[in-house]
């Protein structure tokens, strides 16, 4: 039966100077042991790698580590995955380097199997990365939902919950004491003020366009403090582009920075 004392065969012998302590943290965070009634043992994947070991599988055993890392930890250099591993590398500590270097990641060789690793975490980068603009996304709903409820006293519709293919997140009214339907675009961002951009497809351009009452809540959640800035379509006019000839556009970028003044700080 594999328990803790196993534990030591899935470290390098040559590494000395990580306590014993820290390997063990490690370990818990990646997801090779658990902790039952006080006592450690190998998980199920733990097993995996130290058989990998044990039937010269080590390279093997090495890339399943560093997977591991990837998916459990998230180094701040995962998001660079999908733009290519030497994109990657750059923000890689030197410890980290020689790991993928001992896994034979960083091969001027490319066999499959060092393009599909790298294809594989690529693809879990990028699941990554849109899960977190989904969060982020779906705070800023949440916060236009209440900042709604506060300034007409009526209960907003959350649709982009029902299609995300309106043109717009929330239907809600023009004041409390006028009931006509506003529609509202949601853009959030955890990125700071200056470093902040949102998206307006060409369809939302349209659907702005067309109604008779649209706006753009701009959320900046990068502090602890919530700002919003509500911009309508006259606002951005500017910062949308024209087609022209046979050319169409699809979506524009636009920097929250272009209108600082109107974010203002509000509590929910």
């Amino acid at each position: 039966m594999y328990s803790s004392a196993s534990l030591s065969e899935l470290i390098y012998s040559k590494i000395a100077s990580i306590s014993t302590e820290d390997i063990f943290s490690f370990a818990l965070k990646c997801g090779w042991v658990y902790v039952n009634n006080d006592q450690p043992y190998l998980t199920l994947r733990g097993v995996d790698i130290l058989r990998s070991n044990k039937h010269d599988l080590l390279m093997d055993a090495k890339r399943q580590m560093l997977e591991d890392y990837i998916l459990k930890i998230a180094p701040i250099w995962t998001s660079r995955i999908p733009y290519g591993r030497q994109e990657a590398a750059i923000f890689m500590t030197k410890d980290e380097k020689a790991c993928f270097a001992e896994a034979n990641l960083f091969s001027e060789y490319l066999d499959a199997s060092i393009v599909n690793w790298w294809d594989r975490m690529a693809d879990h980068a990028r699941a990554r990365s849109q899960q977190i603009r989904n969060n982020v996304g779906r705070m800023g709903e949440r916060n236009t939902l209440k900042y709604e409820r506060i300034r007409t006293s009526y209960e907003p519709k959350w649709m982009s919950i029902e299609s995300n293919l309106l043109g717009y997140d929330i239907t809600s009214r023009k004041g409390k004491d006028h009931p006509d339907t506003l529609l509202i675009e949601v853009k959030a961002s955890s990125a700071a003020l200056n470093e902040a951009v949102f998206y307006v497809t060409a369809y939302e351009w349209q659907v702005a366009q067309n109604s008779s009452a649209y706006v753009f809540h701009l959320w900046c959640l990068s502090g602890r403090k919530k700002l919003l800035a509500v911009i309508t379509p006259s606002d951005i006019v500017h910062y949308i582009p024209t087609n022209n000839l046979e050319g169409t556009w699809e979506k524009a970028k636009i920097p929250y920075s272009c209108f600082e003044k109107k974010f203002v700080e509000v509590v929910l």
